[in-house]
């Protein structure tokens, strides 16, 4: 193309097509701010609609009004507030839709309250505090969760020690012992998930003193042992051991699992007792535990120690 040519191409883009793009790209703007302010409208009209369903009779209509509010990351302080209320509602599902709507919101604007709800609300609010915390996670939060681990009802100290648990900090593992001993068994299966979640050796010991000892529920025995199989320590080794007996099968193949990442010779004999134990487990029986353990005690060299050779003397 000569010089000519091209001189009448600029010429057009600069006298036609230019003035269209520049046009087209504010229509374009124009646009998107009307979307935005109509978008805006809309929210501010059904967050107010959703707070006024939060108070309904209606339970469907209540936590169809908190999954409303979760939509937007940005609530009001209002709807925040009404949110934090709703914790305490009388119907489980709400409650927990309550949370999670609280959970999705930008962290500086819920962060405080609901701090101070995990302190100073109703039972049930304390309790739906510690879950929405839980979900945004955090040293912030873990230290205002432990700061609260005394709580006088035991369903909010459950529910911390989920929270914990959830977030997996390794700081909370000696709060999360301390509850071992809780008076309230759902406390103490709470706790005993939680160091299993967080998977800290340290906590090992704690929790083969609280699987010793014999007044456990069956629950919290079964949570104590799936704590071990996860944090495993040598020092859990004789509390493993009796486990072996326990009559739960569920406890048995955790302890076993457990004693096949720390166990010794005496483990390696221990655990024959249950080659033979056919008993159901959610994948295959306590046999199967208990020999895969064993094969992990052989590749780690913990096998039996050998018997006496036939003419030798030991």
């Amino acid at each position: 193309m000569n010089i000519y040519g091209e001189g009448r191409l600029s010429h057009f883009y600069r006298r036609r097509v230019r003035p269209l793009l520049r046009a087209g790209r504010r229509w374009y703007h124009r646009q998107k701010e009307a979307l935005k302010a109509r978008r805006a409208a809309g929210a501010g009209a059904s967050e107010a609609a959703a707070m006024a369903a939060l108070r309904s009779s209606s339970a469907r209509q209540r936590w169809e009004a908190a999954m409303t509010l979760g939509r937007h990351p940005q609530r009001s302080p209002a709807a925040i507030a009404a949110l934090i209320a709703a914790l305490a509602d009388e119907e489980p599902f709400v409650r927990w839709k309550a949370a999670a709507a609280l959970a999705r919101q930008e962290v500086a604007n819920v962060f405080h309250p609901l701090v101070e709800a995990l302190a100073n609300g109703a039972t049930l609010q304390r309790a739906g505090a510690a879950e929405a915390l839980a979900a945004i996670g955090g040293e912030a939060v873990t230290a205002a969760l432990c700061r609260q681990i005394g709580d006088p009802e035991p369903l909010v100290r459950q529910a911390i020690a989920a929270a914990l648990g959830q977030i997996g900090d390794p700081t909370a593992a000696p709060i999360l012992a301390g509850l071992l001993d809780d008076a309230d068994p759902q406390v103490r299966r709470a706790a005993a998930r939680a160091l299993g979640q967080i998977a800290s050796p340290a906590a090992a010991g704690p929790l083969a003193r609280a699987l010793a000892r014999p007044d456990q529920p069956l629950l919290v025995r079964r949570a104590l042992a799936a704590a071990l199989a996860r944090a495993p320590h040598p020092d859990a080794q004789p509390a493993l051991l009796a486990a072996l007996a326990d009559p739960d099968p569920q406890v048995r193949g955790y302890a076993a699992r457990a004693l096949g990442q720390i166990g010794n010779e005496t483990a390696y004999e221990r655990l024959a007792s249950l080659l033979a134990d056919d008993s159901p487990l959610l994948k295959g029986t306590v046999a199967d535990e208990a020999r895969a353990a064993r094969s992990l005690l052989e590749r780690r060299g913990r096998r039996a120690a050998a018997g006496p050779i036939e003419g030798i003397r030991p």
